[in-house]
């Protein structure tokens, strides 16, 4: 309905209302016939919105219109009860409206506390008072402002301000009444803003800090930097894939990991296989090495974000390639993110020079400095120039000869740009070799350095004659191969799937296990002060039972979370792997001696889930932190909200999806997303806040890769959205445990000042150490769900009824089980 059609429906009505004015109808005529009539109607509010004689402490209130957040009362007088209000302001302070209207503001109040909303409308059918009759930022309720109107003549003069406030979409669009807008926002209270200590950090286990370097050097990236490549490293800990590449066709997994549906990505069983393919359009035998073929087509590798690009161009040219194909083709490595960290204009010139100094120092046997090699390099020039501007010097004059020869090689000498491309003609026309130039990590920059390296790696190949590689985000490579400069060139296109965390950890920590036979004793304070000393055999014994915990059967919680959380990011759930290892949290010693005093051989000693999550989720903080923390809090309000549940709502949206439908029908528009949502009565700003939250924690993905590439707002409204795997695990699972509802309360806003109180007295805090009263962790988890509940009551019935109670899934889940069995063990250590 437009506000022109609700205009005509109220002059209509003021038409109708004649036959009413005649007699004097009651309370509840006044609400069916006039005040159901306007609401309905003319400003557009649906029944599933709108609940009627609501019982509350005080009494009976006549209406609560709700949308997710948003709620007022509205009471409702008879029609002839006429309220006082001044002739000719529009808005008046409720302490002018107080003395003549006392009875019934006091009432609207009543049932405003008892409810805990702020916002009511007085009405007798015709005059409204509108406005913020509770406070809860302690400023006086009577210094706030009212909106009125004095009758249908005014609402008529004015209806549009009465529309922009009063209607259903407008109440959505501006959160509330719009003439309230800029007004103060309601605001929570966190547990963790209330602690003294909430910036303390734990005290560290120096024994942990002193194995650190081998944590580091074992959970990293396998290359850091190309002048300290670890050959035995490489080979010990890289791993090959041999899951099946798909396309979005044949999607064999349950999420997105697969290759874009184009002719040109090819699709390889395995990376070995794409070794091969890459090895076969390198040294091809039908594409001899001279001037007269073209070179290989432009190879681009693509592949998500840390998925593992580096990692394989590295293994394929340090150990999957053939010495008779490295005989022929020098490769040189160029690190893009070295040139870009001041500035985003590429400087071929610098990268040019560095390729050239690379050559000459990697391959000495070329003699590419020699002046011997500089002269066949320009041969055609030179040859030119002997038979002209030098002929007279070349015959009588040796010196001047040798002197214009010299300042002729050093002027092309020193153009470094030119001289690579006339040095790799050099290699291809008379040496039959030809330069491999690998361009890698541009994909961890900006779109438009990857457009540069994109360009300077095909200008190497049309001009010099190279072979090139480049690696490219996935995301960057679907949504502009069909721009320019993508479409410039023919690539060939190879996709590169993450390996199996449970074979990259397993040879990450069968390498620890072989380097720590190298190493002597480690030495520090455990975390009672105490000096310990531990030989390399203990540190083994720490790594085997990581190995052990891990990939015991019975034990997969956590190569279930890194899988979900961060797959494929290899890279990434490295870094968590990492985390864990190096946090505060991670006491070495405990977990060494656990193994070496366990006399139950059936029993294995495994790290649990719970105690993964809490370190890496407090890292080296006594408490949560959720701007800090790698674990995101689902039950934190976007800016300028108290809602909840938003978040939670559109991932079991998107999760219902997949259930119902599978991979292949998983995906919902995202104007179809909004249209819904608002359509429940979500603030449409507020919906579209927590997609671009949930997409830049990569909780949903978008058909473009949205996640993959670098981007600021939500522009295209016709993308389609999908639930990913670390979202369906979030939602599925993780939620409803007792450590993450433990973790994350400490720094969600409580709306609700008793509760606020209640979880607040009885919430432990930590000691130097990080522990905390377990029982009292119990009590305070039980209480911000007793909140939460609460707070879903005011969700909207339409949302609830489609998608299902979020606080009963979380009890079903896990949650109740887990504080069941907190409980028993407790009481089983007091006895």
């Amino acid at each position: 309905m437009t506000i022109e059609d609700a205009r005509q429906n109220f002059i209509s009505f003021i038409g109708d209302y004649e036959e009413y004015h005649a007699s004097d109808i009651s309370e509840s005529d006044t609400r069916s016939k006039l005040i159901d009539y306007i609401f309905i109607n003319i400003l557009g509010w649906d029944e599933k919105n709108i609940q009627r004689e609501g019982h509350v402490e005080h009494g009976y209130y006549d209406y609560r219109f709700s949308i997710p957040s948003l709620h007022f009362i509205v009471e409702a007088k008879k029609q002839l009860v006429t309220l006082t209000l001044p002739e000719k302001n529009y808005i008046a302070s409720i302490s002018t409206l107080y003395p003549e209207n006392k009875e019934i503001i006091d009432q609207i109040r009543r049932y405003l506390v008892d409810e805990g909303i702020a916002f009511g409308i007085i009405t007798n059918g015709q005059q409204f008072i509108i406005g913020q009759f509770v406070n809860q930022n302690g400023n006086p309720w009577k210094q706030n402002k009212c909106l009125l109107f004095n009758g249908f003549d005014d609402i008529k003069e004015r209806f549009v301000t009465f529309y922009n406030n009063l209607s259903k979409e407008s109440f959505i669009e501006n959160g509330g009444f719009k003439f309230l807008k800029n007004n103060e926002c309601i605001t929570g209270k966190k547990i963790v803003s209330s602690l003294i200590n909430r910036e303390k950090e734990i005290v560290r286990n120096s024994i942990a800090t002193n194995i650190s370097p081998i944590i580091e050097e074992v959970f990293g990236a396998i290359f850091t930097n190309t002048e300290e490549n670890d050959i035995e490293f490489i080979k010990s800990c890289f791993v090959e894939n041999k899951e099946t590449i798909k396309n979005r066709t044949e999607l064999n997994g349950l999420f997105r990991d697969a290759p874009p549906d184009l002719a040109n990505v090819i699709g390889a069983q395995n990376s070995r296989s794409i070794s091969n393919q890459i090895n076969d359009e390198i040294s091809s035998p039908y594409q001899p090495i001279t001037l007269k073929t073209t070179p290989p087509k432009p190879i681009i590798i693509i592949g998500s974000k840390g998925a593992g690009k580096t990692t394989f161009i590295n293994f394929l040219f340090s150990n999957n390639l053939p010495e008779t194909t490295l005989s022929q083709f020098p490769y040189v490595y160029v690190d893009f993110i070295k040139y870009f960290q001041n500035g985003k204009i590429i400087d071929t010139k610098k990268i040019s020079k560095d390729i050239l100094d690379m050559l000459e120092e990697k391959y000495p046997q070329l003699e590419l400095y020699s002046f011997k090699v500089l002269k066949q390099i320009y041969i055609k020039e030179i040859n030119k120039n002997d038979k002209g501007i030098w002929s007279f010097y070349k015959d009588s004059d040796p010196q001047t000869y040798s002197e214009k020869l010299n300042l002729f090689l050093e002027e092309k000498y020193r153009n470094k740009e030119e001289h690579l491309v006339e040095l790799s003609k050099y290699l291809v026309r008379e040496r039959r070799i030809r330069l491999i130039v690998i361009i890698d990590n541009a994909d961890q920059l900006d779109i438009s350095i990857q457009e540069s390296a994109f360009l300077f790696a095909s200008s190497l190949n049309s001009r010099a004659y190279c072979g090139v590689i480049v690696s490219l985000r996935e995301g960057y490579y679907y949504k502009w191969k069909n721009l320019p400069p993508f479409n410039a060139f023919e690539s060939n296109v190879y996709h590169i799937t993450a390996p199996k965390y449970t074979e990259v950890l397993q040879k990450r920590i069968n390498y620890a296990l072989k380097k720590i036979e190298f190493t002597e004793s480690y030495s520090g304070e455990n975390h009672l002060g105490y000096k310990v000393s531990m030989g390399s055999q203990n540190i083994k014994e720490f790594f085997a039972s990581l190995q052990d915990s891990l990939f015991n059967s019975s034990n997969t919680a956590i190569v279930d979370f890194l899988n979900y959380s961060t797959f494929p990011n290899i890279r990434e759930g490295l870094r968590l792997f990492r985390l864990f290892l190096l946090s505060g949290y991670t006491d070495v010693e405990e977990y060494i001696l656990r193994v070496r005093f366990n006399k139950n051989e059936d029993h294995r000693i495994t790290i649990p889930i719970h105690e993964f999550v809490k370190t890496i989720g407090l890292d080296t903080k006594l408490y949560y932190n959720n701007e800090a923390s790698v674990i995101p809090n689902l039950f934190y309000p976007c800016e300028k909200s108290s809602d909840h549940f938003l978040k939670i709502w559109i991932l079991k949206y998107l999760t219902r999806k997949f259930d119902i439908y599978g991979n292949v029908g998983k995906s919902e528009l995202l104007s179809t997303l909004l249209e819904n949502f608002t359509s429940y009565g979500y603030l449409l700003e507020n919906v579209l806040k927590e997609i671009e939250f949930l997409l830049h924690k990569e909780f949903i993905d978008t058909d473009d890769v949205l996640t993959d590439i670098k981007w600021t707002t939500l522009a295209d409204k016709e993308c389609n959205l999908f639930i990913t795997a670390k979202g369906y695990y979030y939602i599925k699972n993780l939620i409803s445990k007792f450590y993450y509802i433990d973790l994350v309360l400490q720094d969600t806003p409580i709306f609700d000042d008793n509760f606020y109180i209640k979880i607040k007295n009885k919430f432990p805090e930590a000691d130097n150490n990080g522990k905390r009263n377990i029982l009292d962790r119990v009590y305070t988890v039980e209480y911000f769900i007793e909140y939460l509940q609460q707070q879903e009551n005011k969700q909207p019935k339409c949302i609830i009824n489609q998608l299902g109670s979020i606080l009963s899934d979380i009890h079903s889940n896990g949650l109740d089980n887990d504080i069941d069995r907190i409980k028993v063990k407790y009481e089983k250590e007091l006895h």
